[in-house]
């Protein structure tokens, strides 16, 4: 509704916008540089962040930047996922066929990874998302996908990335040789008022806006309710937007973030 209002060639403040055109925050340039290095080193890493902070995002960006010539990227997402889901799962992702047994499953997903690497020349990368809601078996799995010829040699990489208690688990008693394995990590938090004014000006000109729609009180609230968490941001934007163009007006105000604010509670 507010795309013919705005003259926007696309609809901002959305999920689905080209890795190419995303913002990419300070956090997300360091915690990309940390997952690269992860996949050059064949190892695992863990990111962490609250609910809409764009850890799925930055996955998917990570995916676009790795080099097909010499990396093989797959995402798993599944809330139940299981040691046998989880081979299974690979193995289908590299065209491989599926044993029924988990012994075979193991073997056969070694066999294949390892092929990967040694005659195509390709690190096959697994990520993980929603990582928190692994169960403990799965979890244990893990040191044991990481297992190849030697402990010191790995032709894989694993990232798994989950809410902010997945730290916390990991460093339990129980996970603690899996915790002792991890290369990297990081946390994604919200942005500062600095970075959340650049995200929104960058999405209304990725939209074809060349003009600032938000003033800094407007943005100063949206930073204050958002805390600098994308995902709410794009909330609060889209609504502020929408507010703005059902009274033809040319700006954004703090009224159409109140009435934003009243709607979303």
């Amino acid at each position: 509704m507010f795309l013919r209002h705005f003259n926007f060639t696309v609809s901002p403040f959305e999920r689905d916008v080209a890795t190419s055109s995303m913002y990419e925050s300070r956090q997300f340039s360091e915690a990309l540089a940390r997952l690269l290095y992860t996949c050059q080193r064949r190892s695992i890493a863990v990111i962490t962040g609250e609910v809409g902070a764009g850890k799925s995002t930055l996955l998917r960006m990570l995916g676009d930047r790795l080099d097909p010539n010499r990396y093989f990227f797959i995402y798993i997402a599944d809330s139940n996922l299981t040691p046998r889901n989880f081979y299974s799962l690979a193995l289908s992702a590299l065209a491989a066929e599926v044993p029924g047994q988990l012994p075979k499953l193991k073997q056969r997903f070694k066999e294949i990874v390892t092929h990967f690497y040694e005659a195509k020349g390709l690190t096959c990368i697994f990520a993980i998302d929603e990582a928190q809601t692994l169960e403990i078996s799965m979890l244990q799995e893990l040191r044991f996908i990481m297992n190849f010829k030697t402990d010191s040699f790995s032709p894989m990489g694993m990232i798994l990335v989950g809410q902010t208690e997945f730290r916390s688990t990991l460093r339990t008693l129980s996970m603690t040789p899996i915790w002792r394995r991890v290369d990297t990590n990081y946390h994604l938090s919200g942005m500062d008022y600095e970075e959340t004014k650049a995200y929104i000006n960058h999405q209304l000109k990725v939209a074809g806006c060349s003009h600032s729609l938000f003033p800094d009180d407007v943005i100063n609230r949206i930073q204050e309710k958002a805390k600098g968490i994308p995902a709410m941001v794009n909330i609060l934007c889209k609504g502020c937007l929408l507010d703005a163009s059902t009274r033809g007006q040319e700006l954004v105000d703090v009224e159409n973030f109140n009435r934003t604010l009243t709607d979303l509670s």
